[in-house]
């Protein structure tokens, strides 16, 4: 086990979110926007139209600045927020596709030195050199995306790798291939809206500005259909029963849907009126369909993180950091049973022993019991819920926290420690919970915490409520 960190200000799984959403936006678009230029590029070629060339120019530097840089920031960020949100889910993915890292990391590496060379080699080599340089860019960012696309379908349908162990199992899962053509498809509409951010920035003299925007804007409305009609016949159907149940709780909010349908339809509409009046198109319609499509891939990713909830990895690793089931290939064993019976604390690596720790005199906690009950309902819960002050958002009356247990426990009226250690037991039964692990003691100092928390956050309300 690892040190948990819940965050700051807002909980570590929205860091992650946050990050990863740009992310994703930054090297959807890479790969799309390069076999948009490569198609450009043959028609340059082939059809003698050089004044494509300007245009390719411009979007192969807006790549390099945009995509190249702060995307690959970006890219560095989730390993870091991710890393320090859950150490041991990215640590199980390292060492089970460690030369997958490595392929992908080549990958990576081609599409960076290849957009520099594409750029930096635009009227200094050869026409037809210059397209294989395109050829390789298209083909390096693939190549990416196909790897990237294993290790994080994994998480959510492992497959055999359950009961093999090897890693090309886990790589060839059940949601690969429908993931891989449902984020290629999808590539489109954000490529679309970065070829008409590019080309509005040009003269409306340039003669290539009106066909760029229809073929972008067509490249874009067959890139959703195909994407939805992937979603809606090939990728919902092989999701595990669990993740569908998942989509019909109140662990995904409804809001998450309405941003997801709320950016499709709007960007549908947005790519039709452009293919219809290219002329009318302006930047700043072009930039605010950016900023729709970063909502809807947050929801979106937000949604398949969740699909897989309680887990870090589906089947084998609890999203607290616990393996849950044992993997007999690898001489892997569960970890609950034993930690039921001997205690979480002092029991796994960086979790301490009781008397180990500490009560701050600035930590504002009554006594020693809650400050250990604080450390377990950290470590147990803190992955997925807002567990103290420290994450949550206060002010003008208000107070935003993600999946607060003081909020969840006061509305089902769960205020004593008594109360509050019935449901602790009772949490196996949920459809997306995995059972508390820890002996008897540490369920009650757990549930002394959680008093105290929220009488924290509801004073106002009675210490002592009838069980309903």
């Amino acid at each position: 086990m690892y040190p948990i960190w819940e965050g700051i200000f807002i909980h570590s799984a929205m860091y992650v979110a946050i990050v990863s959403a740009f992310h994703v936006l930054a090297s959807h678009l890479t790969v799309a926007a390069a076999w948009f230029n490569l198609y450009l590029e043959r028609r340059a070629v082939y059809e003698k139209r050089p004044e494509l060339y300007e245009y390719l120019r411009r979007s192969a530097l807006g790549l390099l600045v945009f995509a190249y840089v702060f995307g690959a920031m970006a890219g560095v960020g989730i390993w870091q927020t991710t890393t320090a949100a859950n150490p041991r889910g990215i640590s199980t993915l390292i060492h089970n596709f460690v030369f997958y890292w490595g392929a992908e990391w080549y990958m990576f590496l081609i599409d960076v030195v290849g957009i520099i060379a594409y750029y930096y080699s635009f009227g200094r080599v050869d026409p037809k050199t210059h397209l294989r340089l395109a050829w390789i860019l298209a083909l390096g960012g693939t190549g990416t995306l196909s790897i990237i696309v294993g290790i994080l379908s994994f998480k959510l349908t492992p497959g055999l790798w359950l009961d093999t162990g090897v890693s090309l199992n886990g790589f060839f899962n059940p949601t690969f291939w429908p993931q891989i053509f449902l984020r290629f498809a999808l590539m489109f509409p954000i490529t679309a809206a970065w070829a008409l951010l590019i080309v509005t920035g040009m003269p409306k003299t340039y003669p290539e500005r009106e066909p760029i925007i229809r073929n972008a804007a067509l490249m874009g409305l067959g890139g959703l259909a195909v994407a939805l009609a992937i979603f809606v016949f090939w990728f919902y159907p092989v999701l595990p029963e669990h993740a569908k149940i998942i989509m019909r709780t109140r662990a995904i909010p409804p809001i998450t849907y309405t941003v997801i349908l709320g950016g499709i339809a709007a960007t549908f509409a947005g790519l039709l009126f452009a293919w219809r009046f290219p002329q009318r198109q302006q930047r700043l319609i072009a930039l605010g369909a950016l900023f729709v499509l970063f909502a809807a891939i947050f929801g979106a990713e937000r949604t398949r993180e969740v699909l897989r909830k309680p887990d870090i990895i589906a089947g084998y690793m609890s999203s607290n950091q616990l393996v849950f089931n044992d993997l007999p290939a690898r001489n892997i064993e569960s970890e609950e049973q034993r930690l039921n019976e001997t205690g979480m604390l002092g029991s796994l690596p960086f979790l301490p022993r009781p008397d180990q720790i500490v009560l701050p005199a600035n930590s504002g906690l009554p006594n020693q019991t809650i400050a250990v009950g604080r450390t377990l309902v950290v470590q147990q819960c803190a992955s997925c819920h807002n567990v103290s002050q420290q994450t949550a958002l206060i002010g003008f009356n208000q107070r935003l926290a993600l999946r607060s247990l003081a909020d969840l426990l006061y509305l089902r009226r769960a205020t004593t420690a008594d109360l509050i250690k019935s449901r602790i037991r009772a949490i196996g039964g949920f459809q997306y919970m995995h059972p508390v692990v820890g002996t008897e003691e540490e369920l009650s100092a757990m549930a002394q915490y959680l008093e105290y928390f929220v009488q924290q956050v509801h004073p106002s309300q009675p210490q002592v409520v009838t069980q309903r």
